[in-house]
């Protein structure tokens, strides 16, 4: 009984100086990694700015293909005659800024002029 007793009070005594768990309620997950590579998973859903502060599109999706870079692609907007227009632009034309996606130097307008991008028929993708 003794054995019992001893053992209840050490996990009591354990548990009583244990740290109390933290929870960050408020805090944004984090898209920039220690060895400053970027989560792709976190990416995805952002919204990008410009370095203006306007807000200019958002990550839909990042693709890898092969040996060339990764591509961004974004949503810009809708158009005339049909939904969201999607665009690609080099993952490294994205910077991330106190865990801000931006792109120094872009428009609404420059990314809305650039031709559209368009899944393959049967590829999948988020778009």
């Amino acid at each position: 009984m003794k054995k019992l007793s001893a053992i209840v009070a050490l996990s009591a005594l354990a548990f009583a100086y244990a740290a109390p768990p933290s929870f960050a309620q408020n805090a944004a997950p984090s898209v920039m990694l220690a060895d400053h590579s970027m989560s792709s998973s976190k990416l995805i859903g952002s919204p990008v700015y410009n370095d203006q502060g306007e807000k200019i599109g958002s990550i839909v999706d990042v693709l890898v293909r092969g040996t060339t870079e990764p591509t961004a692609v974004l949503s810009v907007g809708t158009y005339v005659g049909g939904g969201n227009k999607l665009v690609a632009v080099p993952l490294d034309h994205v910077t991330m800024q106190h865990q801000k996606a931006m792109m120094a130097g872009a428009t609404r307008q420059m990314l809305a002029s650039m031709p559209a991008f368009a899944y393959l028929s049967g590829a999948g993708g988020n778009g």
